[in-house]
């Protein structure tokens, strides 16, 4: 699979061009443009419905995934997120033990890649954050969305990041091991200044971070939730 990303970084749309056979598995209502040459089915993916209803209820991704099988060479389909933004490519080999990928953040997958949504963590749910990750894992391709645009941090061995947990976007299966989830300044210092739940990660390990977090756009869209959540 060949994958041309357009209009970056602000409003990226992904151009996905198929062997013939091969498939790709994208997010509900995320097709923008497609070719001819293509036999579109829906479902909920591998896993039926049980994982369905995991990827909705827990990972707020779609219940349904919609699976493009290309018939012929060089069929292609363009898909593209809900939020203007950035789009980037992750290889994902077995080897490396898979992507964790942050609720919300997982646009598309080739065929061979499989998903499963895990448990984040307590902390997580205590201050309203995603409670859990999609680890993503196989050969193949993965096509991760951002709010605002991508940064891509590797760290070393031992080296240390401390990151705002509504940033992330995904990580190396070393990082989620090594992770470590508070309050920055404790719970009730946190809450007044208006920083969340942070994220202690050490190396080896890669992360992809957006530079926008989704929450302040949602407390700028609807600032009278905020104010009833906050009272």
């Amino acid at each position: 699979m060949q994958i041309d990303i357009q209009c970056s970084p602000s409003y990226a749309i992904a151009y996905c061009f198929l062997e013939a056979g091969e498939k790709l598995r994208a997010e509900s209502g995320s097709m923008a443009l497609m070719s001819t040459g293509l036999d579109v089915s829906v479902d909920a993916g591998p896993g039926g419905i049980a994982k369905g209803l995991m990827r909705k209820g827990l990972a707020k991704e779609s219940f349904f995934m919609t699976t493009y099988t290309a018939r012929v060479h060089g069929a292609w389909v363009a898909v593209a997120p809900k939020y203007p933004g950035d789009l980037h490519v992750v290889d994902v080999a077995e080897a490396t033990g898979g992507m964790f990928v942050e609720s919300g953040s997982l646009l598309a997958l080739s065929g061979g890649l499989a998903d499963d949504v895990r448990f984040a963590g307590l902390g997580n749910i205590a201050m309203h954050e995603g409670a859990t990750m999609q680890r993503v894992h196989g050969d193949g391709k993965l096509l991760l969305a951002t709010y605002g645009g991508m940064q891509r941090f590797e760290l070393a061995d031992g080296e240390s990041l401390i990151i705002d947990t509504g940033h992330i976007v995904a990580m190396s299966d070393q990082l989620r091991r090594s992770m470590r989830v508070g309050p920055l300044a404790g719970l009730v210092k946190a809450k007044l200044s208006g920083e969340g739940l942070v994220a202690e990660l050490t190396g080896p390990g890669v992360l992809l971070a957006q530079t926008r977090a989704e929450a302040g756009l949602r407390s700028w869209l609807f600032p009278e939730r905020g104010a009833r959540n906050n009272g």
